[in-house]
């Protein structure tokens, strides 16, 4: 719990500065020699550390652990790479940056697989076909993603119109994945709400008039008695998760749906 709030909080800080730096860069250029340079790191800070930031949140779930700090690792390998190139450009020769350009890409282009890996792995599917998508859209983007670092490292120019061809069709269906598998987890919950209620919601009960202690029957929603009048409005509601997964006969301690703990008193208690 500290080495989580310790690297939420270094985080924020650092993301403060680098805003400050780069909001200073675009108000008082006069004042910087390397305007364009404070810019792009501030750029490159930010999303970066928004991609260490969702391992972060896959690794408190418990979800491909050691992918999990492999890729905030690469997030901060990446990030040192390019800001050595930006900064110690003039210094390097064209071999040299040739070398550091590939080595960022290959860092930036794992940091970004395994970021996306670990937010797919979040949704929890009842249809093993529903993770199946899951799976699949990973080892697409497994593939892209060796295709892009073999590319970056053969020399990743014009001559190579074929295996840009297979990079965009790869690219193509990991989006597609991407984007299909939170709405098969969204259709899961919608499913999960319309259909798993076990009673109906109009029903006709017997009870007691509170005021004047008469006997019958009234249905859910508003009514009033028969014999004194008074309005009555009578609701029939079981009970749910925040995020909608209905608590009847569950009897763990946790939402299957989300994760959420639920409280002793929402429990299902067999008799």
């Amino acid at each position: 719990m500290r080495l989580r709030k310790a690297f939420l909080w270094s985080m924020i800080v650092s993301l403060a500065l680098a805003a400050l730096l780069g909001i200073s860069a675009l108000i008082l250029p006069r004042w910087f020699r390397y305007d364009d340079e404070i810019l792009v790191s501030t750029v490159l800070f930010g999303a970066f550390s928004l991609v260490a930031l969702v391992c972060a949140s896959v690794l408190e779930k418990r979800r491909l652990v050691p992918a999990m700090w492999i890729g905030i690792l690469a997030a901060a390998a990446a990030l040192f790479v390019w800001l050595v190139l930006i900064w110690f450009d003039p210094a390097l020769g064209w071999r040299a940056e040739m070398r550091v350009a590939r080595i960022a890409g290959t860092f930036t282009i794992i940091t970004v697989l395994l970021g996306q890996s670990g937010l797919l792995t979040l949704p929890r599917f009842d249809h093993p076909w529903a993770g199946g998508v899951r799976w699949m859209t990973i080892g697409v983007s497994s593939l892209l993603a060796a295709t892009g670092i073999a590319l970056v490292w053969s020399g990743w120019f014009d001559r190579h119109i074929d295996e840009w061809r297979v990079l965009g069709v790869l690219g193509i269906l990991a989006a597609c994945g991407t984007v299909v598998t939170p709405i098969l987890w969204k259709v899961q919950a919608v499913r999960r709400a319309e259909s798993a209620e076990t009673i109906p919601t109009r029903l006709q009960l017997q009870m007691t008039c509170p005021r004047c202690q008469s006997q019958q029957q009234l249905r859910t929603g508003p009514a009033k008695c028969a014999q004194c009048g008074l309005r009555i409005t009578i609701a029939v509601e079981e009970p749910r998760c925040a995020c909608g997964y209905l608590l009847y006969r569950l009897e763990s301690n946790r939402c299957p749906e989300c994760g959420r703990e639920i409280a002793e008193a929402d429990r299902w208690a067999a008799t």
